[in-house]
């Protein structure tokens, strides 16, 4: 983009191309008349000043960088030079948003260098490539990651490396955009020829004006050997804790009972006080167990047509105490439609998003909850006030070993259980949230026969 004008003695716009409005949101007949320092960034005003002052009485062309502000607030760089006229009695400005190179130089070379130095320093997997597909710099941490060692990335395109569907004939977006601005696990082999799972997204990027792609590399094995330990923890509560626990509390139940000879008032209590300890850290056994089977999808149902929105009504009677110390307003509004569901699974579904819902939701907010009918399914949707969430965090609730818990009247749950447990009734679960606009917790499940 190139915009040529004629300023007087003063700084004032004397005639200016028409195409300013496109580099800058302002028209010809806005700056005719005004002065040039007016649009200018005030930071950049004072060499503005010195380089018109130069080229006056210079009478040699000065270049010089200024910014200018558009009219939507926003800054862009522009590289000027001027040269004053005396035919015309004026100073003749041409302001370009790139400097032209030499001939052979590389005009974004200074631009890719800075990003270089940048992605050198951070502790992850970074690589640039260019529209076609050809990475065209990989730090060291990647380097390291692929143990490609002096063979490096660089040259190479981008699906060699990583395992992308791309179509072929395509290219720029249309070839990779299955992987903009998205997480993808994949596994990849390394110049070792060893096999490691990553986590794989690119995001669109302009290397000093020039369009280039963004890809971040992240190794997962250390996510799955935490998966594997959690599992073993889950497998040894199961044996070594829960079957010697039990048998424990059967001696208590027959030492009270007499079985082993008869124990005084002092004695009574104390064991009684035990057992009372050993069925509560039994309880809490099982409710680890439950969210185990719950998040792994290893748990049968007991299906039975029912109302859904008695369901919901119940749930939401259930913790009518929270929501009265929060003071929300609750909506509750849609058809009474028939599921096929298990009750006490289902309930545990609501009873997750309704307390997610509550816990979220600023004071004296309002929550509502909406049934609708979508053909040969039932859809609810929960919608809360609160502040929203970033893609990260609607991508961690249903991450193992990132979502959180959430605790409420009627037992604990997880969003990922949650929607564990609708997807085993056959349905689906999402969610859809914005940054400081509320999020609407949705899922759908089919509607029993008639």
């Amino acid at each position: 983009m190139e915009v040529i004008a004629s300023v007087d003695g003063n700084g004032k716009v004397l005639s200016i191309s028409q195409n300013s409005f496109e580099a800058w949101k302002l028209s010809a007949d806005e700056l005719v008349g005004r002065s040039i320092f007016d649009i200018l960034y005030p930071e950049d005003m004072m060499s503005a000043q010195q380089a018109l002052l130069s080229a006056t009485f210079m009478k040699q062309p000065t270049q010089f960088e200024c910014r200018v502000v558009r009219r939507d607030s926003i800054v862009v760089p522009m590289y000027w030079t001027a040269q004053w006229s005396d035919m015309d009695n004026a100073m003749l400005m041409v302001a370009q948003d790139h400097i032209k190179p030499k001939s052979g130089e590389d005009p974004f070379k200074e631009a890719r260098e800075t990003m270089r130095f940048l992605m050198e320093s951070i502790p992850m997997g970074l690589f640039l490539a260019s529209v076609d597909g050809k990475i065209d710099f990989a730090n060291k941490f990647l380097e390291n990651l692929m143990e490609t060692g002096a063979l490096g990335l660089s040259e190479r395109l981008i699906r060699t490396v990583f395992p992308m569907d791309v179509r072929v004939g395509a290219s720029g977006d249309s070839a990779f955009a299955a992987y903009i601005d998205k997480k993808t696990q994949m596994r990849v082999l390394t110049a070792k020829e060893r096999e490691i799972p990553i986590e794989f997204s690119l995001k669109r990027v302009n290397i000093g004006g020039l369009p280039m792609y963004l890809g971040t590399v992240i190794n997962t094995t250390e996510r799955f050997e935490l998966q594997r330990m959690r599992q073993k923890f889950i497998d040894s509560v199961q044996v070594q804790l829960k079957a010697p626990l039990a048998a424990i509390m059967m001696h208590i139940e027959l030492t009270l009972e007499g079985v082993h000879g008869n124990l005084n008032e002092q004695g009574k209590r104390r064991a009684e006080t035990i057992l009372k300890d050993i069925h509560e850290m039994l309880a809490a056994i099982e409710s680890i167990l439950e969210v185990n089977k719950l998040q792994s999808g290893t748990f049968a149902l007991d299906v039975a047509p029912n109302n859904i929105m008695a369901l919901l009504q119940q749930a939401l009677m259930a913790m009518l105490y929270e929501i009265r110390e929060k003071e929300l307003v609750l909506e509750i509004n849609g058809p009474e439609l028939a599921v096929m569901v298990d009750e006490e699974k289902l309930m545990t579904v609501v009873m997750t998003l309704f307390a997610n819902a509550v816990r979220f939701s600023p004071q004296g907010s309002k929550v509502r909850v909406q049934v609708i009918d979508a053909g040969n399914k039932a859809r609810v949707e929960i919608i809360d006030r609160g502040p929203g969430m970033t893609e990260d965090q609607k991508d961690a609730l249903f991450d193992p070993l990132r979502q959180p818990t959430v605790t409420g009247e009627g037992g604990a749950g997880t969003i990922l259980a949650a929607r564990q447990i609708v997807e085993k009734h056959g349905g689906n679960m999402g969610v859809i949230s914005h940054q400081g606009a509320g999020s609407n917790f949705w899922f759908e499940l089919p509607k029993a026969p008639d």
